[in-house]
């Protein structure tokens, strides 16, 4: 009968990780799991430890993606959490003094027009409970994604 169904398996096992990783940059677990226990069982069954019939390679791949999936579900998660500070502090956008269009408050965010993206601003919890109006300016102190984090600039002639 050869080894075409180990093989096979191989190779879907191969497929399934290339998707996985190329097309859903490792975001779920199914794929993975799934694609690794492919690869182990068709290795297995190449080598004889696993009789090569359709039956067991899917049943071997079944519960091999099933035990991966309970040991590595706790660390991929912990992975996928990571340590993301709340904003960016470390931005070439720190610094940046913008005008505002719209008032600006904790509880009344705002947007910017800025290097043609409208950016969300945030008001940085340093600045207290103070509302900036039209035409103020307002200096980055943080940047995430589409989201600029201000804070008042001091006008030199009120100093």
């Amino acid at each position: 009968m050869g080894h075409y169904l180990a093989e096979l398996t191989i190779i879907i096992g191969l497929l399934l990780l290339a998707v996985e990783v190329w097309l859903l940059g490792l975001s779920t677990i199914v794929l993975l799991a799934t694609g690794s226990a492919a690869i182990l069982v068709g290795l297995l069954a190449m080598v004889g430890v696993l009789p090569e019939t359709v039956t067991a390679l899917f049943s071997g791949t079944g519960i091999g993606a099933g035990l991966l999936t309970l040991l590595l579900w706790r660390p991929l998660k912990r992975l996928q959490r990571g340590g993301r500070r709340p904003d960016n502090r470390h931005s070439d956008f720190i610094g940046l003094t913008l005008t505002l269009t719209a008032p600006l408050s904790r509880e009344q965010p705002s947007s910017a027009k800025y290097s043609g993206i409208t950016w969300q601003l945030q008001l940085d919890a340093n600045a207290g409970d103070i509302v900036l109006q039209p035409g103020e300016q307002v200096r980055v102190s943080g940047v995430d994604v589409g989201r600029f984090t201000v804070e008042p600039v001091s006008s030199p002639d009120t100093a």
